[in-house]
């Protein structure tokens, strides 16, 4: 009986702290169970995100694309089975491709390279089209890859050249070009405006209007900046202050214009006053 007693105590022992073992393995697999549901919620999230937002979004492995948001295959044209496991370096200029390969391997690498580069990609269809990317060394399957998001700026590139292809025609006319915002700072001017008056273009680009003009006419050039109208154009002589404190006088025609939702007064002048107007 003794003995019996003497070997009830131990079990009895080892029992209730297997108890509690086990009472602490319950709470850890709750902790557990609570834990994967907030995950898989988070991932839900983070899935449904990448795959609504407008930007691209994609996983590049040694140059291969390993996955990809609807927005970046949207961009190109193509479909997701068509991308997988396509070389991203194909779907770029092949002028840029050598450029592409060598920024990739660096991010992969774990250089950090400034973003925003514009590159030029190929799409489904042949068009090119403009994205400014920004990437990160991430790891995958337990190596290095690149995650990139783009965003396409192929209308604003578009615009971009279109203005300075004007930009250039307008460097070539005799007559002095320039545009304001309402304030009357000088938002544009060519190159015939920069030479009339002595000034750079960037000095031009930090001043407004009203103080090139003679004292006398600077309040007359306030009411007609805020009178400016697309309906008709203002006809006027003005008289500038060049660089070296001589004058200027000039025919200046001006009208309001509309770019990008923002008016602005576009004014073309040529000098010798008693010229006929334009």
């Amino acid at each position: 009986m003794q003995q019996e007693d003497h070997l009830v105590g131990p079990l009895t022992s080892q029992f209730d702290s297997l108890g509690k073992r086990i009472e602490v393995l319950e709470e850890t697999l709750a902790q557990l169970k609570t834990l994967d549901i907030a995950l898989r919620e988070m991932q839900f999230i983070i899935f449904n995100y990448v795959e609504k937002i407008n930007e691209g979004v994609v996983l590049i492995q040694d140059e291969i694309l390993v996955w990809a948001n609807r927005a970046a295959c949207r961009i190109l044209g193509y479909e997701l089975d068509e991308v997988i496991n396509k070389s991203v370096i194909s779907l770029a200029h092949p002028k840029y491709r050598d450029q592409l390969s060598a920024r990739f391997a660096m991010v992969q690498a774990g250089d950090t390279i400034p973003g925003g580069v514009l590159w030029p990609l190929i799409s489904k269809s042949r068009e090119i089209k403009y994205a400014r990317p920004f990437s990160y060394r991430v790891m995958y399957m337990g190596r290095p890859a690149v995650m990139a998001f783009y965003y396409d700026v192929t209308e604003e590139q578009k615009i971009q050249e279109e203005l300075k292809l004007r930009a250039e025609m307008l460097d070539l006319v005799s007559d002095a070009v320039f545009m304001l915002d309402m304030d009357g700072n000088i938002k544009y001017v060519n190159e015939a405006m920069c030479k009339s008056l002595h000034y750079s273009k960037d000095e031009l680009l930090k001043m407004n209007i009203v103080d090139l003009h003679i004292k006398e006419q600077q309040e007359r050039t306030r009411i007609r900046l805020k009178s400016a109208s697309p309906r008709h154009r203002t006809d006027y002589k003005a008289e500038y202050i060049c660089k070296d404190g001589n004058r200027l006088s000039m025919f200046v025609r001006g009208t309001l214009v509309k770019f990008k939702g923002i008016e602005y007064v576009l004014c073309v002048a040529r000098g010798k006053v008693g010229e006929e107007s334009m």
